[in-house]
């Protein structure tokens, strides 16, 4: 998914420029597919010879069969009638473990797709999360055109066909050759890929397809936040449906006499997730719609207090802290942003060690993600502040501190303009 709200988590890598993070959540999938895999999915496709396991289920039934007519033959001696060969337990769990990393690794190049294009368009891209229900590339801004929004949403669905067909040509070109091992991972890659394109094509906002749809909406309507509202509707109606569909299942199931088995409730976890992400998508164009025109300038606060990095923290408690009440400070050498010092930073050292520690030894620094730029969007701003708890930003331009932007000015400006009913010219001062 592009443009989706930014996930936090662990951040693990940065490619092409852009910051990769997993999200806690993403653990959750591996362990599940790991398992599955290599309890079910691997063996069968080992009894299919490294074949697809509907396959490998048609040979299980068949050897279901003949045992029942053949009550005195054992399991190991029906195997090898049939000429099958069990692959070590231990290959199972080492190939569901490198198929869970191998679905991390096409996700990634899904939203790769994604933020590839985008910044080609000009669209500057904040990174890449992984999460238990997929991943989301966090755009700063959005699309410019209706022909740019549906390059950017085509962009990760035609990476995973190029994966599908590549691992696909593989598998069926040079499969012979390859130890059954290497067919079953193949052949599980080339499914892997189409399946995640069958399921992002699917048309509800803020899926690729809904985003496609919402393109085509935009195109067709003039008009962005009336494309959204349409696309975001059909995005909760297809998570209806997908809620719908797994209490239909689980109502089965548990009619069956069994319990209520894991698919159903991912249905409906996958639904909920569908509607809620819907929802949020259009009240970020209608946030994004109450700070149209305004950047990051209109509510700067240029009368920054400022500390340079070689004061002790005695002499920052008393001449800082206590003279100015500020919870945080930026730091400047030579007159170039370095890192913020906040109270907490502070408390964390001994009150011993304040005669000589330094504000450089304790500082921390602030990632150059969360910096923000004058002429950066202002909704795009104050989202990023919700996600990640921020009360403030530093505004840093050429490395040099430029002022702070704060989530009460922020507000503040939003709450006026809305009691005004239109724009506000001008900077905000403090």
């Amino acid at each position: 998914m592009a443009n989706g709200g930014m996930i936090s988590g662990w951040r693990i890598a940065r490619l092409f420029g852009i910051t990769i993070r997993i999200h806690a959540t993403w653990l959750i999938i591996f362990g599940l597919l790991t398992v599955s895999l290599a309890g079910n999915l691997l063996p069968l496709s080992n009894l299919a010879g490294g074949g697809p396991w509907w396959k490998g289920s048609e040979v299980l039934q068949t050897l279901d069969r003949f045992y029942q007519t053949h009550p005195g033959m054992g399991r190991a001696e029906v195997e090898r009638l049939f000429g099958i060969q069990r692959w070590p337990t231990w290959h199972y769990w080492l190939l569901g473990a490198i198929g869970a990393i191998g679905l991390f690794v096409c996700v990634l190049a899904h939203e790769i797709g994604h933020s590839l294009v985008a910044r080609q368009a000009g669209i500057p891209v904040e990174g890449i999360t992984l999460f238990v229900f997929g991943g989301v590339s966090k755009l700063r801004e959005e699309a410019a055109s209706p022909g740019v929004e549906f390059k950017v949403a085509a962009a990760g669905p035609l990476m995973s066909v190029a994966i599908a067909a590549a691992c696909g040509g593989l598998y069926y070109g040079l499969g012979h050759r390859l130890p059954e091992q290497s067919r079953s991972l193949l052949y599980y890659f080339m499914f892997i890929n189409f399946a995640l394109v069958v399921f992002n094509l699917l048309p509800g906002f803020p899926l690729d397809g809904g985003r496609l749809l919402r393109a085509i909406l935009w195109k067709h309507f003039g008009d962005l936040a009336r494309a959204t509202a349409w696309a975001a509707g059909a995005g909760r109606l297809l998570g209806g449906g997908f809620v719908v569909v797994g209490a239909l299942l689980a109502w089965q199931e548990f009619a069956s006499g069994g319990g209520i088995s894991l698919g159903p409730i991912w249905w409906i976890l996958i639904g909920l997730f569908l509607r809620q992400a819907a929802k949020a998508g259009y009240q970020q164009m209608a946030l994004r719609e109450a700070f149209v025109g305004l950047t990051v300038r209109n509510v700067i606060r240029e009368d920054v207090i400022a500390v340079p990095p070689d004061l002790t923290l005695d002499q920052l408690v008393d001449g800082y802290f206590y003279s100015y009440r500020f919870r945080s400070f930026p730091v400047l050498e030579g007159g170039h942003f370095i890192g913020m010092i906040s109270l907490k930073d502070v408390q964390a050292i001994p009150r011993s060690e304040w005669i000589r520690r330094t504000v450089r030894e304790t500082m921390h620094q602030v990632r150059e993600e969360n910096h923000v730029r004058p002429q950066d969007d202002l909704a795009n701003v104050f989202r990023k502040m919700m996600e990640e708890g921020k009360g403030h930003l530093p505004v840093v331009e050429d490395g040099r501190l430029r002022g702070i932007v704060t989530r009460h000015d922020i507000m503040t400006l939003l709450q006026l303009r809305t009691d005004l009913g239109g724009p506000m010219p001008g900077r905000m001062s403090s």
